[in-house]
């Protein structure tokens, strides 16, 4: 209490209040109104074995012990507590880090991934039609949908298309499909209430079959909209836990689209050894969210696994193979993946690939690593050859006068060799040719502007090098009766379609094959040539009229 005399004799009372509780007292209220802010924007997960999170509540913390300074003027109990709170949550961090990490636990992270050896590559890789060689590769499959999005008036205007194109199977067909985004805040707030109006889908088997799939109600929820309708906000407040990762746009087999959300946890100490234990599938119209563990997945999604994450489980198998030290010093017998991958179907499930090579070797292989990206089932195929940068360059240098680059190689089994299919495109982006290249020898090339010829050509190389014998079985030449003929325009060049009447099977033959196919009509006696597959589609290699002679 402080006394205060007055001239008129009275003595007052003057009561002081405490300013440290004030200052306590604000520097919680700002901490809390700061830790809110943060949160709503990075949205971490409420989880302790999320650094990102453990750091926001130091940081927090912190920023509390020295606001509260700034309005105490005082280095007080309360914030030398805070101060060493904070110490303590980014020394559980830095800790349990080391005790987590790959030198300490190298046995752990070669074995987190089981993955069985194969030496015979046509076990699992059917011999593939020609008719379902995924021929649209990322790049192409992006300017086919911008070609598509350009052709409703005002749409482009609005939205643009995601350059993810997510790769995967539905109805026995390989696509590419990716959905259609806000431009920016302000064509978000003109159309939030109507949502993204479709996506884009391609068939990586036919360039021709590119649709702007358009929904009768809009997708409301996606990552590139605003506040509630953002797509990680509206899933992290429904998922305050769960580490969330890969965002992967997939459809259903009846082309309905959803959201698949990975859910991942470390499986090594506190943090390491990230895995995929399931997903949250969100359907971006109505906004309903469901969580499924890795067993009980919906039969139509395919990717779960983070390409990203499932690649350094690949990388840490042959990587501690012999120890962390052994990566050091004596690097005895490590593999490494090569620098891309690539992704391909087997039995309608889509898997992540790429090559393995001898840490230090140069542009050869010892093998094929392949994931499935929905459970995780891992094999390894030993196949010495060339990397896949090596077949890219073999291919160019096919045609290195005209200048075309090579795409990214697709791998296939072609008569149970090996092979690396390639497009080969001109300055443009445009597919001119297409590529065959033997793993083991990539010196085995085939070219052709269609992927028939290149198919006809790789085989022709193929028998020159001795990789393969003349086998009737495969290769066959059958004189027939034409039963019924079509044509169509397939990337700009006319292609028909041919029945026999003693043949059930649809027969392709691309005017490139033979000018001669042009005169065929109802009744008219044929000979054609082909590899047999076991489709009922069949590019046909040589094709001759036998009644007229060009």
């Amino acid at each position: 209490m402080t006394q205060f005399k007055f001239s008129f004799g009275k003595n007052i009372r003057v009561r002081r209040t405490n300013p440290k509780k004030g200052g306590h007292l604000l520097a919680g209220f700002f901490t809390l109104v700061g830790l809110f802010i943060y949160d709503y924007l990075t949205l971490p997960a409420w989880n302790f074995r999320s650094p990102s999170f453990v750091f926001m509540l130091a940081f927090a913390l912190i920023a509390f012990a020295t606001i509260d300074q700034i309005f105490t003027f005082s280095i007080n109990r309360i914030s030398k507590t805070a101060y060493m709170l904070a110490g303590l949550l980014i020394a559980y961090v830095i800790v349990f880090g080391f005790l987590s990490s790959e030198m300490l636990n190298a046995a752990k992270y070669r074995d987190q991934i089981v993955i069985k050896e194969v030496k015979e590559f046509s076990s699992d890789f059917a011999s593939i039609e020609l008719n379902r060689i995924p021929v649209v590769d990322k790049q192409t499959a992006q300017q086919l949908g911008e070609k598509q999005i350009g052709t409703v008036q005002g749409l482009g205007s609005q939205y643009y298309v995601d350059s993810e194109y997510t790769l995967l199977s539905s109805n026995n067909q390989i696509f590419r499909v990716s959905p259609l985004q806000y431009r920016e805040f302000f064509k978000w707030l003109q159309n939030r209430d109507t949502g993204i109006p479709g996506f884009v889908r391609v068939n990586v088997t036919n360039p021709t079959d590119v649709t702007l799939v358009t929904m009768p109600q809009g997708m409301i929820y996606s990552p590139t909209a605003f506040f509630s309708q953002d797509l990680h906000r509206h899933v992290r407040f429904k998922y305050r836990t769960k580490i969330l990762s890969d965002y992967s746009f997939e459809i259903d087999d009846t082309g309905k689209p959803y959201w698949v959300i990975s859910v991942i946890e470390p499986q090594i100490g506190v943090f390491g050894g990230l895995n995929a234990i399931g997903a949250v599938i969100v359907d971006p119209v109505s906004g309903d969210t469901q969580y499924y563990d890795i067993n009980s997945l919906p039969a139509w999604v395919d990717r779960v696994q983070p390409t990203e994450i499932a690649w350094a489980q690949i990388d840490n198998w042959g990587y501690y193979v012999n120890g962390f030290f052994n990566t050091l010093f004596n690097q005895k017998d490590m593999l490494q993946t090569t620098d891309g991958y690539n992704y391909v179907t087997i039995n309608g499930q889509v898997h992540v690939y790429s090559g393995l090579t001898s840490v230090g070797s140069d542009r050869s292989i010892v093998g094929f690593a392949l994931i499935n990206l929905r459970n995780r089932e891992a094999t390894f195929y030993r196949i010495g050859g060339a990397d896949e940068y090596a077949a890219m360059s073999s291919a160019e240098g096919q045609v290195q006068h005209l200048g075309y680059r090579s795409t990214f190689p697709v791998l296939l089994n072609m008569s149970s060799v090996p092979t690396y299919f390639v497009s080969l495109k001109d300055q443009e982006g445009l597919v001119k040719l297409y590529s065959f290249v033997a793993v083991s020898n990539y010196a085995a090339v085939g070219v052709g502007e269609s992927v028939a010829l290149a198919q006809r050509d790789y085989m022709r190389r193929l028998k020159e090098v001795g990789m393969i014998i003349d086998d009737k079985d495969s290769f066959k030449t059958l004189t027939l009766t034409v039963a019924s003929v079509k044509s169509a325009i397939v990337e700009g060049n006319t292609t028909y379609y041919l029945t026999f009447d003693e043949d059930p099977r649809l027969f392709v033959v691309p005017i490139s094959v033979s000018m001669e196919v042009i005169f065929a009509s109802e009744g008219d006696s044929i000979q054609i040539s082909f590899f047999e597959t076991e489709g009922n589609v069949i590019m046909v290699s040589e094709f001759d009229h036998l009644s007229v002679d060009y």
